[in-house]
């Protein structure tokens, strides 16, 4: 006991030492201010124009699956190997800035044309859609000057760009809907990237002129980094559909906005809580790039994050389902406690996307094993729109919600088989 205890504590001396309490504390302050934030704005605005609003951002963010074209987690893989060598990674990462900023342009584009010419259910979605077309841009390229402070595992100022990035949107979305309603909480949530760029460049030292400056890399190393854009922007495609599909089919089949808006508010907070498995990633993420085919190493920090892992999950699902009604009537309103039902469904689904389908889908990249997340991914994708539209005409929005609980079921399970074999291939070659 006493052995297992100094193992322990000396485990927590070590993670804390090499960054993850950083990114840890800058992940909870985070999501502390988007709570604040979702907070105010919902109050802000009345029940019908957040559910307006919520599904402009829906219909955006099917677009926005393809931000970069893959290339922000792409240039993470491959400047991680490479980070012995600063000069390679700049040339990389340089490459992974120029395409995936253009590409961004083009959404832009289609950003506009969608809300010109779609003919979508709700009335004055449109008109918000719109508003929406530089945000690709902006978003990717903030992500990218992430990308370079985590390969280099400069977790401080990661850290403190992720914070002043979150609170630049936390004013600029409570003044933008107090001064401009859902108009300009977009309008000026893209003012927020801006300063947050400026400030990653001129505060803490991005290299941008050091960047631009580094050689093109060669047709062979183009190939190969395009590769694995593609097959990133696939498996980030695929994943982010499982949390759209949902919002979009609600208002697709039911059109009545304020059921849209209550079952928006039940999915908050569960998604919200992904900020822990996503930090703990960040965090880990270079550690297992580095170790990429070293699988005994790789086979043990794995099962020993899920041991630890499924436990503070388990406790915080257990809390969320006790404490449902209280929750939903203190953070939303008594207005959105029809999103009980929902909600107490998607805090039973979170157990099993944080434990399980998030840190197995990410660790499975650190090895390159992309090709089999694209798959579980699509094949996810089929289930969910099949699963949701014929769950929503039965049961309404909670059909949404039982959806996504059987989908992350059984894709965690697949995933976590699927490395677990991959795993023990050593063992018996």
């Amino acid at each position: 006991m006493k052995k297992n205890t100094e193992k322990t504590r000396m485990l927590i001396k070590k993670v804390i030492s090499t960054g993850f309490g950083h990114i840890f504390g800058a992940n909870v302050i985070n999501q502390v201010i988007a709570f604040v934030s979702n907070f105010i704005v919902i109050r802000v605005l009345s029940k019908s124009d957040y559910g307006i609003y919520s599904y402009a951002f829906n219909i955006y963010s099917f677009l926005a699956m393809a931000n970069g074209f893959g290339m922000e987690p792409a240039c993470l893989q491959v400047c991680s190997e490479k980070m012995q060598t600063e000069k390679n990674a700049d040339r990389y990462l340089k490459f992974g800035m120029l395409a995936g900023s253009g590409f961004n342009v083009f959404l832009g584009m289609l950003i506009v044309l969608g809300a010109l010419y779609l003919p979508l259910p709700l009335e004055g979605v449109n008109d918000i859609l719109i508003l929406f077309a530089a945000l690709p841009l902006l978003y990717t390229f903030f992500n990218f000057i992430q990308t370079y402070f985590r390969y280099n595992m400069m977790n401080v100022e990661f850290s403190k760009c992720s914070v002043i990035n979150t609170a630049l949107i936390l004013v600029a979305s409570v003044a933008g809907a107090y001064l401009l309603q859902a108009s300009g909480m977009i309008l000026f949530r893209e003012l927020a990237y801006v300063l947050s760029i400026l400030c990653a460049i001129w505060i803490y030292r991005f290299p941008i002129k050091r960047i631009f400056r580094a050689a093109a890399i060669t047709l062979e190393e183009k190939k190969d980094i395009l590769k694995l854009s593609v097959i990133s922007m696939l498996n980030t495609a695929t994943g982010q559909l499982y949390y759209l599909v949902d919002v979009f089919l609600v208002g697709w089949i039911i059109t009545d906005e304020t059921i849209v808006a209550s079952y928006k508010t039940a999915t908050i907070i569960p998604n919200a809580l992904l900020f822990i498995p996503a930090a703990l990633v960040v965090y880990i993420y270079p550690f297992f790039s580095q170790r990429q085919g070293d699988k005994q190493w790789v086979k043990q920090k794995y099962f020993l994050l899920l041991k630890y892992f499924s436990i503070v999950n388990a406790l915080i699902s257990a809390c969320l389902i006790v404490f449902a009604p209280v929750i939903i009537k203190i953070v939303f309103g008594s207005q959105y406690l029809d999103a009980v039902p929902a909600f107490r469904i998607l805090s039973l689904s979170y157990f099993f996307t944080a434990t399980f389908r998030k840190i197995t889908g990410n660790l499975l990249v650190t090895q390159r094993k992309l090709q089999f997340n694209v798959w579980l991914g699509l094949g996810e994708s089929v289930l969910n729109i099949i699963s949701n539209w014929v769950l929503i005409h039965l049961m309404g929005a909670v059909g949404a919600a039982v959806t996504t609980l059987i989908i992350c079921i059984i894709t965690s399970a697949i995933s976590v088989a699927y490395f677990v074999r991959y795993l023990n291939k050593e063992e018996t070659e």
